[in-house]
């Protein structure tokens, strides 16, 4: 079990913060260069845990990988000519890997099995699993949940309607979608992280978006080889938050994500009372992009209904921290998604902060906080989830005793330099 200890200590966050390379594009980015029979190139792709998950995942059914001076290579199949692999398919700790990865083997000829660790086994599969049914998948869960089968099919064209604000469930739709007998109609009732959708319009020619509306067409047809990845405003989002936090502080943050599927906290930081500004605007493999500018800030309490919660869903942890130490009462209503993550990270988020002395509490699926000007300390777990592992660094800036957050090395999932970049802004005192 491993465990990191921050001991009563001051935090002055100032300067360039070196921010990974985005996760969510970097899965889609090895998705999507599997379509390509000839070679893609990816640059600046995050080599973190679920990452690598993917391109071992993709590696298993015939997608060739290569790396040179940091740049990596991809040789594809196309979407119908994947080789079944001869044993299960480890999905490790990976949601992405394991909803998207199910949606591209739906439309195969052959059958695959899915597996994963034990906190993959809890998180459910049966949301995924109806909507491709219904277009033609045929899926045996284990009551509800991994290890999955998923079998030959044919995935029909036509229209779905998608009541879920999972980016990962209509992204599985959309890859059975592009291995399918005819076109394919979704419909979105709830808008959520759309990458999928601009980095398939920006690779290939078989996608066209309007309002709440994707049209998928069968069989990529490449029109790019080159791949570049921005940073991850949800990995900056810790560092934002920590700096809005302790007094001195001001950094910037480049080449960062701007999706405004992603920056949503920053909006509701900015709320608060959050001094956050852009500059340098610029486009990468169809994101917008550009460097993040945060100064330390006195912050007030705010409420989160349920509509924002898809576009927030892995920053809450951090906002729910940065709450707990803003003026007044805050309230994050219905965030139900929050419970399908790497942890239920509503049960995570009130019980560790609860711990280290804030005055959080949930019912059902809200959360109410109310601020304090200060946290106690104490000895928390991650629940192997990276993103309580980091909020809880985040947390220990502003605590007045020493703060234990076991099961650490779970950041690797997304940030695997988090704490060595997080203890150069430590002053001894």
């Amino acid at each position: 079990m491993s465990e990191y200890i921050v001991n009563k200590s001051k935090f002055v966050f100032v300067g360039e913060v070196n921010i990974p390379p985005d996760k969510s594009i970097s899965h889609r980015a090895v998705f999507l260069s599997s379509f390509n029979k000839e070679m893609t190139k990816i640059t600046n792709l995050l080599m973190s845990d679920d990452v690598k998950t993917t391109m071992y995942s993709l590696g298993a059914i015939g997608v060739m990988f290569a790396e040179n001076n940091g740049k990596y290579f991809t040789r594809g199949t196309g979407v119908r000519e994947y080789i079944q692999s001869p044993e299960t398919i480890d999905c490790g700790n990976s949601g992405t890997t394991a909803r998207l990865l199910t949606g591209l083997l739906a439309g195969q000829n052959f059958e695959s099995v899915l597996d994963g660790d034990e906190s993959l086994r809890k998180r459910p599969m049966d949301r995924v699993k109806t909507p491709l049914e219904e277009i033609g998948a045929e899926i045996d869960t284990t009551d509800g949940k991994f290890p999955v089968t998923i079998k030959s099919s044919k995935i029909k064209g036509g229209h779905i309607k998608l009541n879920s604000g999972s980016a990962q469930v209509k992204s599985a739709v959309i890859f059975a979608g592009l291995t399918g007998e005819s076109e394919l109609t979704i419909e979105t009732e709830i808008k959520s992280r759309d990458h999928t959708e601009i980095l398939l319009e920006y690779f290939t020619e078989n996608i066209a978006t309007e309002d709440n509306i994707i049209k998928i067409t069968p069989d990529p047809i490449i029109k790019n080889d080159l791949i570049d990845i921005p940073n991850d405003p949800s990995s900056a989002a810790f560092f934002i938050v920590g700096s809005l936090l302790n007094q001195g502080s001001y950094i910037k943050l480049e080449k960062i994500c701007l999706n405004p599927t992603r920056i949503k906290f920053i909006e509701i930081l900015q709320k608060m009372g959050g001094n956050i500004s852009y500059e340098n605007i610029s486009n990468i493999s169809g994101e917008k992009v550009g460097d993040i500018l945060v100064k330390h800030s006195d912050l007030k309490g705010i409420d989160i209904c349920g509509e924002d919660i898809p576009l927030i869903i892995d920053e809450i942890p951090i906002l729910s921290l940065a709450m707990s130490l803003a003026e007044g009462t805050s309230n994050i209503l219905g965030a139900t998604e929050l419970r399908y993550k790497e942890s239920d990270r509503i049960n995570s988020i009130v019980s560790e902060l609860s711990k280290l002395g804030a005055d959080i509490n949930q019912n059902n699926d809200d959360i109410k906080i109310k601020g304090k000007e200060s946290l106690n300390g104490g000895i928390c777990k991650s629940h192997f989830d990276h993103r309580i592992a980091m909020m809880l660094a985040i947390a220990a800036t502003r605590c007045t005793n020493q703060v234990k957050i076991l099961d650490s090395d779970c950041v690797s999932i997304s940030f695997p330099n988090f704490f060595e970049i997080f203890e150069q802004f430590r002053k001894n005192i």
